[in-house]
């Protein structure tokens, strides 16, 4: 069982999670959207400029679900009092991944992003 598997088995947390599902599959047509449109764009310059804009938005989307990716992970390292070994296990991950999210979730906390 996973840490998603316990938090969903209240009503609320189900309830939320369908909620965020639902975010996750707009973004994916908005996503899809964009691309068909740029696709669309006549001028070659434009539908270049524009592909540019989006790949530049996709990028900072992804830094950013990175980086809220990491605070969950110290999260459950934080909730469940799991030595950094075992929240790999917990996740799935390696240890060195799991040392590499600590630190961007510490890093960031304290202000300094991460590079």
């Amino acid at each position: 069982m996973t840490a998603r598997d316990e938090d969903d088995s209240t009503p609320d947390n189900a309830s939320r999670q369908e909620s965020v599902d639902n975010v996750f599959q707009l973004i994916s047509r908005a996503f899809d959207d964009a691309v068909a449109a740029v696709r669309m764009i006549p001028e070659p310059r434009r539908a270049f400029d524009d592909a540019t804009h989006l790949a530049e938005k996709v990028r900072g989307m992804a830094d950013t679900a990175a980086q809220v990716r990491a605070e969950a992970a110290a999260r459950v390292h934080r909730a469940e009092g799991l030595s950094v070994g075992k929240l790999a296990q917990r996740l799935g991950i390696s240890k060195a991944r799991a040392e590499q999210l600590l630190r961007m979730a510490r890093r960031a906390r304290d202000g300094h992003g991460e590079k």
